[in-house]
């Protein structure tokens, strides 16, 4: 049956006012009951109900098909992808991928569209299982923990085995403490496709893979983007050399340079479901290293602090020198210009009295109490080298101590193993008068590598801080380190206590 609607079109010309008929289709869940209300016309299968929802006991109501391992629905690699709703809170969406296995793929699902006013903010979490029903890897965002802005989640796996494998999509605001929720504007769309860019076949030092466009120079890497190389390590020892490309070319704007950038390589936070253990180095062009660690992405990136251009060399294998059919990750690499780089330190600076001034900017924390922070990385410039800065912060910026008197409180942290430098130096603090307010020495091992929290010093104190990495150092490409300073109007929470960050 077919309803005439009246509509009534107010003319482009004159006052005229004009009828028009309209076809309009009678909508099967808005029957008029005996009271002039509307009432559920009922249903006779999915497709007569809504997107989200579905046909039970003849009703339509909210929810899918997809809700466990046995009810997985088939998905496809290189195809237009799924679009779907986390329906209820609580919901997980069950999809089957068949693979001939040997290959890497990856998994995004785009952004959602907006939502209603007040609703909570979409957020997907991917888990993948293997046909044992074992996990391969799981993603929150970009799969290194990093947020990207053309996706929600992002995953990347390697799939040995040949098999049904199954990705499950859910709600993340659970995991993190945030509400459940589910719904119409709950949606989501998920494409699967295989990944390209692997490091297949033979290479060395001096013959590296060579990703790039032009398949000459390596990977051309630019800043904000995220170039993703699938590692597979099939004999054991078996070591990969990639090489990536720092060209002035690949930046935009007038005079921009690669001097003094910084370079990450980063992973895969959950490897779950591969063998290896990633270790990275990343060497120069003067075919020196520069940066070397392991557990590469499950323990967070490597950083090369002080890029120039040129090729550089990632040396890619098994901290434990395995190899097989299931040794896999996956680099991730991201560079930045000095611009969003930390300040160098000047040399000389190998005293109190030629310290380097760390650059402070005041700020206010939520609480509308104010603090100054500062940052600085510095070089072993020559074997036994050590560095002095100072640092001070606005006498106003003070807050009252245990005593009822002003006071201000110091914050430093520094990482440099952890980032992969092969040295962890120690720190000793000076006040005005040269006497010593702390010191400590650097876990290589820790994340951070070291910190010191809460010295209270006078409003205003100008302190020095003597950065020294040892005796045995030898002034190599490889000895840097990155500091932060805070000099803050109250105790400042610990680290362990999300206090502050470190760099």
């Amino acid at each position: 049956m077919r309803a005439w609607v009246w509509m009534t079109v107010l003319a482009g010309f004159g006052c005229a006012d004009k009828v028009i008929e309209v076809e309009e289709e009678d909508d099967y869940r808005s029957a008029t009951d005996a009271d002039g209300g509307t009432q559920d016309g009922g249903c006779e299968d999915d497709t007569e109900c809504m997107d989200w929802q579905i046909c039970e006991a003849a009703a339509c109501v909210v929810g899918d098909r997809n809700n466990s391992f046995s009810e997985a629905e088939p998905i496809e690699s290189g195809d237009a992808g799924v679009s779907a709703y986390i329906n209820t809170p609580g919901d997980k969406d069950f999809w089957r991928y068949t693979s001939m296995g040997s290959e890497f793929i990856r998994v995004a699902i785009d952004p959602h569209d907006a939502v209603a006013e007040g609703a909570p903010k979409p957020d997907t979490f991917v888990t993948l299982y293997d046909p044992s029903g074992a996990v391969v890897t799981s993603a929150d965002d970009y799969p290194n923990g990093a947020r990207v802005s053309n996706f929600d989640s992002v995953l990347y796996a390697y799939l040995a085995a040949a098999g049904d494998y199954v990705f499950v999509v859910e709600d993340a605001n659970p995991m993190f403490g945030n509400e459940a929720w589910g719904g119409e504007d709950y949606t989501y769309r998920l494409e699967l496709g295989g990944w390209s860019w692997v490091t297949v076949g033979e290479s060395s030092y001096d013959e590296p893979l060579l990703l790039g466009n032009d398949r000459t120079t390596g990977i051309p890497l630019s800043t904000n983007t995220w170039n993703s190389v699938g590692v597979l390590l099939e004999e054991e020892g078996q070591v990969d050399y990639l090489a990536i490309q720092f060209s002035n070319e690949n930046l935009d704007g007038d005079g921009a340079t690669w001097t003094d950038g910084i370079l990450f390589v980063d992973g895969i936070e959950d490897l779950s479901g591969s063998d290896a253990t990633p270790s990275v180095a990343v060497i120069g062009p003067d075919d020196l290293p520069v940066a070397q660690r392991t557990d590469v992405g499950p323990e967070g990136p490597i950083v090369a602090p002080a890029l120039r251009t040129g090729e550089w060399i990632l040396e890619l294998s098994d901290a434990e020198g395995g190899g097989g059919p299931n040794h896999w990750f996956v680099v991730m690499l991201n560079a930045d210009t000095a611009d969003d780089n930390m300040d160098w330190e000047s040399e000389p600076n190998n005293s109190t009295e030629v310290g380097n001034a760390i650059e402070m900017t005041e700020s206010i924390n939520t609480s509308g109490r104010p603090f100054s922070v500062g940052s600085v990385q510095g070089f072993v410039d020559a074997p036994g080298d050590t560095d002095f800065f100072t640092a001070s912060a606005p006498a106003e910026a003070s807050g009252e101590n245990a005593d009822g008197e002003q006071a201000q409180w110091v914050v430093l942290c520094m990482n440099s193993a952890r980032w992969g430098s092969s040295i962890a130096p120690s720190i000793m603090v000076y006040g005005g008068d040269g006497a010593i307010l702390a010191e400590a020495d650097a876990d290589p091992m820790g994340s951070p590598n070291l910190t010191i929290e809460n010295i209270e010093i006078e409003p205003g104190e100008m302190i020095s801080i003597q950065v020294n990495p040892g005796s045995e150092t030898n002034g190599t490409p490889d000895e840097w380190y990155r500091l932060k300073t805070f000099i803050a109007s109250f105790p400042v929470s610990s680290y362990a206590d999300g206090g502050y960050t470190c760099p």
